[in-house]
């Protein structure tokens, strides 16, 4: 009798994982990563709310000192707990942390204000008019188109202006005269911006001659003077004419003046 021996036949292996596998496995993935941004989420609002309620904190703080600096003001103090000398000694604290600051701010407006003060404007401008005394230098009214921008400089025997502070100046005059005269005088005439020091002397700073014309009846001319000169306090400037009898005087015709640089 022959036996006959059969081998069982091997087991399929299984190639993938089941497909209630896989969806677990998407299901966990899209939980973390919702729970990791809810938590960052959470995160952010957490700190943002502890920010607030740290300034809450402090606000409240601040509105108890106030009322408790209320309180002692108004004598309450011995009637509870506070301490009045301590509160009001850290309220004496804190304004003093504060006006140094201000203090600082008046020293810089004070030093703004004293650098003004050391290079102020200086400026004059005045006009001619006539005068009794037949000389030569012009004579100058205080009234009209009379400018002077302050103190530092003035107009002296309504002839010279003087200044009080040294420094660079720009000087001018306009004559204006009548170029009639008779034929047998050929003499030019001649206006000179004069300076006079401290010391007393004087000299020319600039001059111009115009000839006289014979046209009838008589002609307006003008001479024009001007420069930058170092003056120092105390000097003055004046105008000389050789014959102050042909100048003409009236608004816009015969001027002085000058201007600190």
């Amino acid at each position: 009798m022959i036996e006959t021996y059969s081998q069982p036949s091997p087991r399929s292996v299984a190639t993938g994982l089941p497909i209630s596998m896989k969806v677990f496995m998407y299901l966990l993935t899209v939980f973390l990563i919702a729970q990791m941004i809810a938590s960052a989420l959470f995160a952010v609002y957490l700190h943002r709310r502890l920010d607030k309620i740290e300034d809450e904190k402090n606000l409240y703080e601040d509105f108890v000192f106030m009322k408790r600096i209320q309180r002692c003001n108004k004598g309450e103090g011995s009637l509870s707990f506070l301490n009045c000398e301590e509160i009001r000694s850290q309220f004496e604290g804190f304004i003093k942390d504060i006006m140094p600051n201000k203090k600082e701010t008046k020293k810089e407006t004070s030093f703004e204000m004293q650098k003004g003060d050391q290079n102020p404007q200086i400026a004059a401008h005045v006009i001619s008019e006539p005068s009794s005394k037949a000389a030569p230098v012009l004579q100058w009214a205080e009234k009209g188109y009379y400018t002077m921008s302050n103190n530092l400089v003035t107009l002296k025997n309504g002839r010279e202006l003087t200044i009080k502070r040294r420094g660079f100046y720009f000087v001018y005059t306009q004559v204006t005269f009548c170029s009639h005269r008779e034929p047998s005088s050929q003499a030019a005439f001649i206006a000179s911006l004069c300076l006079r020091s401290t010391s007393g002397s004087e000299r020319i700073l600039l001059r111009a001659a115009n000839s006289h014309s014979s046209s009838k009846p008589c002609g307006q001319q003008s001479i024009h003077l001007g420069g930058v000169f170092e003056l120092q306090a105390g000097a003055s400037v004046f105008v000389n004419v050789t014959d102050p009898s042909q100048v003409s005087h009236g608004t816009g015709f015969t001027s002085f003046g000058l201007l600190k640089l």
